[in-house]
């Protein structure tokens, strides 16, 4: 009985998905779920009062999990594994193990195992904590005060010395620009009786409009059937002010959404792997191991011969190759995983704009599936050259 329902469900929740979307918008009953698409930059947002980035809250807790996985599958460690968290982590230990032997050639391979295996849990299990519902979606509303402040410098560009006379038919153009510049990725937030906010479904986007201020005109009315929230429903400037404070902070002061909060998200999560600080840190931690195996198999002197040789022109030249590739090596580490992942984000938010509900379900699938790829590239990668590192010449 459950089994022919599941099919029904399914197709149900897929329509109501399509329907309620981006998609479903262009439709007299759709759009009913759409949300303005999130705000996207490359870099990570500063969590106020807490003096982190989101990125490095959501690597913490990626290493919080990852610790409570190691802990709960070592806890009662049994020679037959009872449970099934001792028998996933056996299973991805011995994988390594023999990865890591068929690669090197020799058991002398083991030594790679502690770092390889331990930044292949590292960046799957932060690739996966970026996927999770809420990871760019819950946050911090940013009143317009501290957008402001963001964007101070867009603002004084537009100003110049016009303080005071930016409400002048004269200098409507420049009043716009900077109202604009201000306002940018601002919405407007529906607020519980516990003070938690929320974007109300079915609500477009703030639109801007330089030549056309009138509340009253039918495209401002017809704009506000549909949600939008106009410029002039949302903040105003004070050009009076000498330090171009914001009317009202965060509230719109006019129009269907008087009295709401207007401001803009800013999440308390982000996938940790796509800011580049995080993966460039993993980079150069994969290559400082590699570094240091070459360095404790060979000796300094020889393995610093890989890269300084001044026995011919040929090795000389080989030894720069060498040298550059291994900085290249960082770069091609913190590039791909960083490009990988944010792109990753980007299509789960454009598909939560277009298919919000149970159509990002596949999109979040595939996520996972990259998210384990990355990993084992990153890792297996490091091993390669691990392995190449405490060879000699003669070798390869």
């Amino acid at each position: 009985m459950i089994k022919t329902l599941v099919l029904p469900i399914f197709l149900v929740l897929f329509i109501t998905s399509v329907l309620g979307g981006a998609i479903g918008g262009v439709l007299p009953i759709g759009g009913f779920f759409q949300s303005p698409i999130a705000h996207i930059q490359l870099p990570a947002e500063a969590i106020p009062g807490l003096g982190i980035y989101n990125t490095s809250l959501t690597f913490w807790v990626s290493i919080l999990v990852l610790l409570l996985f190691i802990f709960f599958s070592t806890k009662n460690l049994k020679r037959i594994p009872e449970s099934r968290l001792q028998s996933i982590a056996e299973v991805i230990v011995d994988f390594f193990l023999n990865l890591s032997k068929s690669i090197s050639g020799s058991e002398k391979g083991r030594r790679f195992v502690p770092v390889v295996l331990s930044i292949f849990l590292c960046v799957v299990v932060s690739n996966w904590v970026g996927v999770l519902p809420g990871v760019g979606t819950i946050g911090i509303v940013e009143s317009s005060e501290v957008v402001y402040k963001h964007k101070e410098h867009k603002v004084d560009a537009c100003h110049n010395d016009d303080h005071g006379s930016g409400h002048n038919s004269d200098n409507k153009e420049k009043y716009f620009e900077c109202d604009k510049a201000l306002k940018e990725h601002l919405v407007v937030f529906n607020e519980t009786f516990l003070g938690i906010k929320y974007l109300p479904p079915g609500r477009g986007e703030i639109k801007y409009d330089p030549t056309n201020y009138d509340l009253d005109s039918p495209e401002a009315k017809e704009a506000r059937k549909s949600g939008v929230v106009l410029v002039k429903d949302t903040l105003k400037l004070d050009y009076e002010d000498h330090n171009k404070a914001l009317v009202n902070e965060s509230k719109v002061i006019e129009g269907v959404h008087k009295g709401k909060t207007a401001g803009r998200l800013l999440p308390l999560f982000r996938g940790a792997n796509t800011d580049l600080n995080t993966t460039l840190a993993i980079a150069i931690v994969a290559m400082f191991f590699v570094t240091y195996w070459g360095i404790s198999e060979l000796g300094i002197k020889k393995y610093g011969a890989k890269f300084i040789n001044f026995s011919s022109p040929i090795m000389l030249f080989v030894g720069i190759l060498e040298l550059i590739a291994e900085f290249a090596r960082v770069v091609s580490f913190t590039f791909r995983l960083f490009g990988n992942m944010f792109a990753g984000e980007v299509l789960l938010i454009a598909m939560m704009f277009l298919l919000p509900f149970i159509g990002i379900v596949p999109f979040m699938g595939l996520e996972l599936f990259v998210g384990v790829i990355q990993a084992f590239i990153f890792s297996m990668l490091t091993l390669i050259f691990g392995v190449t590192a405490v060879a000699d010449h003669s070798e390869h």
